[in-house]
């Protein structure tokens, strides 16, 4: 019996100074994460955009440029009618425009604001209001917006080099130097080319009704 009263005194003295147990920690499910959305509606990235950026920048120079440039001044004419004539090129720099269009619209940053582009066809002040211009400039920090409006100008200024050029092989007008300005600076090379026609007695180029 003495034994017994010993054993339970033990236990009582062991429990009292054993430490109070803690509470056992809830553990706690985290929570699944989810894919972004934009990343499953995502066509290509941003670095194919830039490659295509690329593509369009320096390769129409080589392959369509200097081949009509050449071939006004009388070089390399086989060479620019076998690339330019066709319309091969324009069709093909202005798919990697598409592409350009398509995957920089699905990427998370996305393009410029629409409300910040509205902003820029806002007739509000005209002529005299500077918002438009200012829209514009803001759009300029988006490197997509960027992306897209380069080779967009690019391409739309290949478009009328070649239709210059072409004019110019069709009724014998000079045409490098208007070839070369509309390569750089767009429109004005149009102009020129219109002021060489004249001033040489070959007239503005026909119009459709005329060639038909």
């Amino acid at each position: 019996m003495l034994r017994y009263l010993v054993a339970a005194a033990l236990l009582c003295a062991c429990q009292a100074f054993a430490p109070a147990p803690t509470p056992r920690k809830r553990q706690l499910r985290k929570p699944a994460m989810l894919p972004d959305p934009t990343l499953s509606l995502a066509l290509g990235t941003d670095a194919d955009v830039a490659t295509l950026f690329n593509i369009v920048t320096f390769v129409p120079q080589a392959t369509c440029w200097i081949p009509m440039i050449l071939s006004g001044c009388g070089v390399a004419k086989p060479v620019a009618n076998a690339i330019m004539r066709p319309w091969g090129p324009t069709i093909l720099f202005s798919l990697c425009h598409v592409a350009i269009v398509v995957i920089s619209a699905t990427q998370p940053s996305g393009v410029a604001p629409i409300a910040e582009f509205n902003e820029v066809f806002n007739p509000a002040g005209f002529p005299f209001s500077t918002a438009p211009q200012a829209a514009m400039q803001g759009m300029m920090q988006y490197v997509n917006f960027v992306s897209e409006e380069w080779p967009h100008v690019l391409i739309w200024d290949l478009f009328v080099g070649r239709y210059i050029w072409l004019d110019g092989e069709r009724r014998g007008v000079f045409t490098p130097h208007s070839v070369l300005l509309t390569n750089l600076i767009g429109p004005p090379g149009l102009m020129l080319h219109f002021l060489t026609c004249v001033l040489t007695g070959k007239g503005l180029p026909p119009t459709e009704e005329e060639v038909a």
